[in-house]
């Protein structure tokens, strides 16, 4: 696993030259969001299938493809620079439990899944709204969120892990 996220990191740092596909642009940081990205995988390692909605650039379903690769993972990136970034990285990775859809999650022809994960891609009420139709009896939904996320989960029943400035936010369909 090791020797992906280093590949990963290195091919990130060398297409966001060009492509500016983040703002993350030393190594240094991007490790830092790949820590992010694996810091809850013990709550969700058991899951067979996920989403991760608006990969960008791979954080976090990228790097949980990686490090949970029994998982079948739909990365939904509708940004073409990015989409083709993550296609890329699916190849040379050799991740054959990855689909990269390039298209909006509404738009997308995916079945229902254990597992959505998202980071900071809209309020957590249009996640949970575009996210339904996706979402099996017992799946779960982990949100990366920033600090004001009290304020989003207004009468939402969730679990939340902190970890600095993050909010792991854990919802059960």
């Amino acid at each position: 696993m090791q020797e992906k996220l280093e590949k990963f990191t290195n091919e990130l740092l060398k297409w966001n030259k060009t492509h500016k596909l983040t703002n993350y642009t030393t190594k240094e940081e991007i490790e830092a969001q790949i820590q992010d990205s694996l810091y809850p995988l013990e709550k969700i390692k058991d899951a067979k299938t996920a989403i991760d909605i608006g990969t960008g650039a791979g954080f976090p379903g990228l790097i949980l493809a990686i490090a949970m690769p029994d998982t079948k993972w739909y990365l939904v990136e509708p940004l073409k620079k990015r989409y083709s970034f993550l296609n890329y990285l699916k190849t040379i990775l050799g991740l054959k439990n990855v689909t990269v859809v390039p298209k909006r999650l509404e738009n997308a022809d995916i079945e229902p899944v254990d597992l959505i994960t998202s980071r900071a891609v809209m309020p957590t009420p249009e996640i949970l709204k575009i996210a339904k139709p996706y979402l099996k009896e017992n799946s779960t939904l982990l949100l990366y969120k920033g600090s004001n996320v009290l304020d989003e989960l207004n009468g939402i029943k969730a679990s939340i892990i902190s970890k600095d400035k993050r909010n792991y936010i854990f919802i059960k369909d």
